[in-house]
């Protein structure tokens, strides 16, 4: 038996409750803490998994820094605040200058622990163990770097399920964050779990089998589960480029936003002739990008569920979000890694061969101009997409992961 936690608690006689009236006796209703950070890349992953627990009948309420909000209020999901002003990569360098020195692939693991671990953490942990307190959870679902959720649930006693936003980080990034959260573990009477406590349960895994990156052995039990594509319900009509022919769509998402970068690439594209449509995120003047054929459209931002079923084939970052959602409706892809998850998507996409992956020292118009072309001609790069897009479809909903989500919060607290 753990010991009892130090934070004070609402006693009940069971730990998994009927919350219903007596006419609907049979359903039984969990309350499920579902936490990240703020950034995009990390609550909409989130929201399909938080609406399928509504639509179940379940008590939701998604816990992130202010910055959050927005996205998941306008999801219809009920939301709480949780501390971080809003650290970001650029925040890690100010703060630890010695890792701009080091090498773009050695760089990425040590920002992800530094910014998640040592910077996100501390700020989310403060605000979130009222919360938890207040609402009482049965369970937490914690996004893969939010390292404050494990935390919450060991003072609890609950199930902490941890669900990816990407690929599976690899053991030694995650053990890198769980090094820098170690004394917030102790400071509450708590000895540090293996990799955060992350891995403890269960975590939920969105990555394709087709894509062959498989959780390493320090992921305990996994439970694979299909991300829906979202982001954000947005309506009204999508304009696209002017003129016939393939369209190709290009975003470096809502953090890699380098202006530069991303008029190499537009100039690459361009030289093909065909219709492109790009996004530049908020950080960027899209007519600082100009001039462009009326056959080019650059927009700020538009909703990718929107414009996706319209594409020959989609040139970005290599972020997740951007990723699955591609790779859904078997699009080939040229990914751009700049840092984060990025180069492991690169990577498994090219290893399944629905696209490929250039290297920040790899990048220039012209072999941007000749990536894309050869997905756009050659019939080997659609192909492998369409085996991905199929093993995507195969994987259990947010739906079919309630029942699994149930079965954990039933378990006796510890």
């Amino acid at each position: 038996m753990m010991e009892e936690p130090r934070l004070h608690r609402v006693q009940r006689s069971t730990n998994f409750v009927d919350r219903r009236s007596s006419r609907e006796a049979d359903l039984l209703v969990m309350r499920v803490l579902l936490t990240s950070s703020a950034g995009l890349g990390h609550v909409y992953p989130m929201i399909p998994l938080a609406r399928a627990l509504s639509s179940a009948g379940h008590d939701v309420l998604y816990a992130t820094p202010l910055k959050g909000r927005a996205a998941v209020e306008a999801a219809g999901v009920a939301w709480a605040v949780t501390g971080d002003p809003g650290s970001t990569p650029a925040d890690v360098l100010r703060e630890f200058p010695d890792v701009a020195a080091l090498p773009v692939t050695d760089r990425t693991p040590v920002i992800s622990a530094k910014l998640f671990g040592a910077l996100i953490a501390p700020a989310m942990l403060e605000a979130l163990e009222p919360i938890a307190v207040g609402f009482d959870p049965d369970l937490v679902v914690a996004d893969a770097l939010a390292f404050a959720g494990p935390i919450v649930a060991a003072r609890l006693g609950v199930p902490c399920v941890a669900k990816g936003f990407g690929p599976a980080l690899e053991g030694p990034r995650i053990a890198r964050g769980a090094d820098e959260v170690a004394a917030l573990w102790r400071a509450r009477g708590l000895e540090p779990r293996p990799y955060g406590g992350l891995y403890d349960t269960l975590y939920l895994d969105i990555y394709p089998p087709a894509l062959d990156h498989r959780p390493g052995p320090h992921v305990r039990a996994v439970q694979p589960m299909r991300q829906d594509a979202y982001n954000g319900d947005s309506a009204g009509e999508l304009s696209l480029p002017a003129g016939e022919g393939p369209l190709i769509y290009f975003t470096m998402g809502t953090v890699f936003g380098d202006a530069e970068a991303m008029r190499v690439t537009l100039d690459g594209l361009i030289g093909l002739g065909h219709r492109v449509l790009a996004t530049v995120g908020a950080g960027v003047d899209p007519a600082t990008l100009g001039p462009y054929p009326a056959n080019v459209r650059v927009e700020r931002f538009v909703p990718q569920t929107a414009v996706l079923p319209h594409c020959a084939v989609v040139v970005s970052h290599g972020g997740s979000g951007t990723t699955l959602a591609a790779a859904a409706l078997g699009l080939p892809q040229l990914c751009l890694p700049q840092g984060a998850d990025q180069f492991l998507n690169g990577a498994a996409v090219a290893r399944a061969g629905c696209g490929l992956s250039l290297r920040p020292d790899e990048t220039s118009a012209g072999t941007i101009a000749a990536a894309a072309a050869r997905l756009l001609h050659e019939p080997a790069f659609a192909a492998a997409a369409a085996k991905v897009a199929g093993s995507i479809a195969a994987m259990p909903g947010p739906a079919e992961i309630v029942a699994v989500l149930e079965r954990i919060a039933r378990q006796p607290r510890r």
